[in-house]
């Protein structure tokens, strides 16, 4: 039985690490990064830091849920809750114990194009925290009452999620743009393909997916390179050495120029529209980061905000961002806003799009935007977690491990003749895909009209009530 005495001391380390990991005092002008690779050959990216007991380390295997065979999507989400749900000789009350009673976080996540891991510990528990992760990834058990308590778990998260008109609109706009694409597909499954996914199709996912030439690590913390070497092959030398092959085909977003309402009754609408956006390798990459911040990433300084919110108050915030995957591109925006405002925000959202499109920004625009971004970049070291992922998303994009120190300069390098030349590139306002779930007062032009129960029905499949 646990004493008192070892409940605080849980607590004390509980509290020791969720404020490490929120606090610490690295900052962007004192980051290093350093290459290290295990005898074995597996390399990982490390940022020292042992001003502070903690370690984090961020970590992706390629490939995630796009690689879900069809008939069967939902399976790499279903296995990233359960590879901490027993391991080895550990059923899942003892596995999940250890970790409360070491104070470690250990989670997984399933994204399209990778399947992430993350692990937070306090450096006392550090051998027990890397233990565990070794045991997750190598040797899951996915005994029956853990499978079927989450599944139970997903499918009650997927039935929530089908009363939530943002999710509406995404699903209803992933239908549009990506028909016949595994991007398309719910990233949790719907309740009938969970249903029909067995233990055995968990294990080849594992198999399939979890091996040393598919994977990027990000570490942080209290421990050297000379220390994490041994334990990357301790942790993961023990998994395949090469992962199973897949084939995601690239794809440009359908549905553009088209409008679906998604009817559903209440005062407010959801508003969501985007169109084909750019890669990161692309030389104007950096140029439409710029551009797309003047034009609604920069919040109350974007012209959207300025012009559907400071100048016409017809909704709280609206925002526009670039989204990246594997294999496709986009630039999107959402906002919601009361059913009367609807058709007046599509028709300023469009103009808004076409003025920069054709006027371009201003140079007071653009270097207000260069502060911002360059002012900006440090909060991604202000804890050991954050710094940890952005070392992994520096893999995952290829960045460079010089990334850190070269970011800002490739920011503050943009001009204004690149960022209006992108901008009338990249623009379009005739491909903007709109979809808007509510019920607007007015016309919104011609509209492909789904009912929201349609959406959901298909969502809870033969498995749902």
């Amino acid at each position: 039985m646990m004493t008192n005495d070892d409940k605080s001391l849980r607590f004390f380390f509980f509290s020791l690490l969720a404020g490490f990991c929120l606090l610490t005092p690295v900052t962007a002008g004192a980051v290093e990064v350093e290459r290290v690779v295990s005898p074995m050959g597996i390399e990982a990216w490390l940022v020292e830091n042992d001003s502070i007991p903690v370690i984090s380390m961020e970590f992706a295997f390629l490939g995630g849920t796009a690689t879900d065979p069809e008939g069967k999507a939902g399976r790499a989400n279903l296995v990233s809750v359960l590879l901490d749900e027993g391991a080895g000789d550990l059923d899942s009350q003892e596995f999940q114990g250890r970790l409360s009673d070491s104070a470690i976080s250990l989670s997984f996540d399933a994204g399209p194009d990778a399947f992430f891991g993350s692990l937070q510990t306090v450096s006392r528990f550090s051998g027990e925290a890397f233990e565990l992760l070794r045991l997750a990834i190598n040797e899951p058990r996915f005994d029956e009452e853990p499978v079927e308590r989450m599944r139970a778990a997903v499918a009650a998260s997927i039935r929530q999620q089908t009363g939530d008109p943002g999710w509406l609109s995404r699903r209803a706009f992933y239908d549009l743009a990506y028909p016949d694409h595994p991007y398309g597909d719910p990233s949790r499954g719907t309740i009938e393909t969970l249903n029909d996914l067995t233990v055995e199709d968990l294990r080849t996912f594992v198999e399939e997916r979890l091996a040393r030439d598919n994977l990027l690590i990000g570490v942080t913390g209290d421990i050297s390179a000379e220390e994490l070497a041994p334990v990357l092959d301790d942790v993961f030398g023990g998994l395949p050495a090469e992962s199973a092959p897949f084939d995601i085909p690239a794809v440009e977003m359908q549905g553009q120029g088209q409008t679906v309402l998604v009817e559903r009754d209440g005062p407010q609408s959801i508003l969501l529209m985007a169109q084909p956006g750019i890669s990161r390798d692309d030389p104007d990459y950096y140029p439409a980061l710029v551009m797309n911040y003047i034009l609604g990433g920069g919040g109350f300084e974007s012209r959207l905000t300025q012009e559907l919110r400071a100048e016409r108050g017809l909704t709280y915030g609206v925002s526009s961002y670039l989204v990246e995957n594997e294999k496709t591109t986009m630039l999107m925006l959402d906002t919601s806003l009361t059913n009367q405002n609807v058709a007046t925000a599509i028709d300023l959202i469009r103009q808004e799009w076409r003025r920069m499109k054709e006027e371009g920004a201003t140079q007071e625009e653009v270097d207000g935007a260069k502060t911002y971004m360059t002012g900006s970049f440090p909060l991604a070291f202000t804890s050991t977690d954050r710094i940890a992922g952005t070392l992994l998303f520096m893999q995952l994009h290829d960045l460079g491990i010089d990334y850190i120190d070269t970011r800002n300069d490739r920011v503050e390098a943009v001009t204004l003749e690149q960022v209006n030349a992108v901008a009338e590139r990249l623009l379009d306002p005739a491909a903007l895909a709109t979809v808007v779930v509510g019920d607007p007062a007015d016309d919104i032009g011609p509209e492909i009209t789904r009912q929201a129960a349609d959406i959901v029905a298909r969502e809870l499949g033969r498995g749902g009530s």
